[in-house]
């Protein structure tokens, strides 16, 4: 089976005095064996989705096949492909979590002595090993946390769908819950539900791009890091250039346009490094300039993301 994921079509619509449409007409398929980041603010469809992913909530319309066996068809089937954490991970206070794994592990069936080898492993892997047999009620957010990524690899899940995995951890432990998803990347599924943009940016392989239940994009995260190339060089002198210089500056094929600021220019070109190669040895070695920051500045993820969001929102408004 070549997709992990498939929605086709899912609608969800929470009724009441105001119907709510939560997701409208999402569909998307996630291959096996890849890094997905499902990125949107609060409100956007991102939990609804996966508490269908999960089988908590149904969907009003359309359909949801994991590995190829239908949520609400085969609900057994389907989840025990998954480990999961959904919102904030919430466990009994006064059990341990090696408690608390024994007794999922034989909800699931898992054999004594593999279960007692799995919970040794993912706790090494979260690093947790010290805390394995302290009551989890002692812990802090970020704590629980890893517990939960732990508990969701207990039964060495193809796929794992994480909600807002690094919510709680301070930097160190963001960095290790990072290094941690470029591991398990790698022979199974990652499904990542996130608002750190950042994190996701250095983690997955595509990203998908959600606003009021609607997607907005879905690509590989190497076309979404070209369509966000440089396309504008901040370029500072040692000493102000004269006017004759900048207009042999301006005059340049390969700028389009040029802002001055005393002795600092933005130049808007291509976004190509060929591009940036001849203007730089245009400023160095034809005008025999002192140029002390020579620096094409990138859009990144964050910003792209705002400004599709933005688009979305005065498109709708304008409707």
């Amino acid at each position: 089976m070549n997709n992990a994921i498939e929605l086709e079509n899912i609608t969800k619509v929470f009724s009441g005095k105001r119907n709510i449409r939560a997701l409208n007409n999402v569909s998307f398929k996630i291959k096996a064996k890849t890094a997905v980041g499902y990125l949107g603010p609060n409100g956007a469809g991102k939990t609804t989705t996966i508490k269908i992913l999960t089988n908590i909530l149904k969907p009003t319309e359309g359909a949801t096949r994991i590995y190829g066996n239908d949520i609400q068809k085969e609900p057994m089937k389907a989840l025990q492909l998954c480990g999961t954490i959904l919102e904030v991970p919430e466990f009994y206070p006064y059990l341990s979590p090696r408690e608390t794994m024994i007794y999922l592990g034989k909800i699931r069936g898992m054999d004594q002595q593999y279960l007692n080898h799995r919970i040794k492993e993912v706790m090494e892997e979260v690093e947790m090993s010290e805390w394995i047999d302290e009551k989890i009620g002692k812990f802090s957010t970020g704590m629980k946390q890893r517990t939960a990524i732990a508990q969701a690899m207990l039964h060495e899940p193809p796929l794992l769908i994480l909600d807002e995995p690094t919510n709680g951890l301070d930097p160190k432990g963001m960095a290790h819950i990072r290094d941690l998803m470029k591991t398990l990347k790698k022979d199974r599924t990652v499904f990542l539900s996130s608002h750190l943009l950042y994190e996701v940016e250095q983690i997955v392989d595509t990203v998908i791009l959600i606003n009021k239940g609607q997607i907005l994009a879905f690509d590989d995260m190497n076309k979404i890091q070209q369509m966000l190339k440089a396309t504008q060089i901040k370029v500072k002198f040692l000493e102000t250039i004269d006017e004759l210089t900048f207009k042999k500056i301006e005059n340049l094929n390969e700028i389009q346009s040029i802002i001055r600021d005393n002795n600092a220019l933005m130049l808007s070109y291509d976004g190509s490094e060929k591009s940036a190669a001849i203007i730089l040895d245009f400023l160095v070695k034809d005008l025999n300039l002192k140029v002390t920051i020579f620096h094409p500045l990138e859009k990144g993820l964050e910003t792209f993301y705002i400004e599709l969001i933005e688009r979305d929102d005065n498109q709708k408004g304008g409707k």
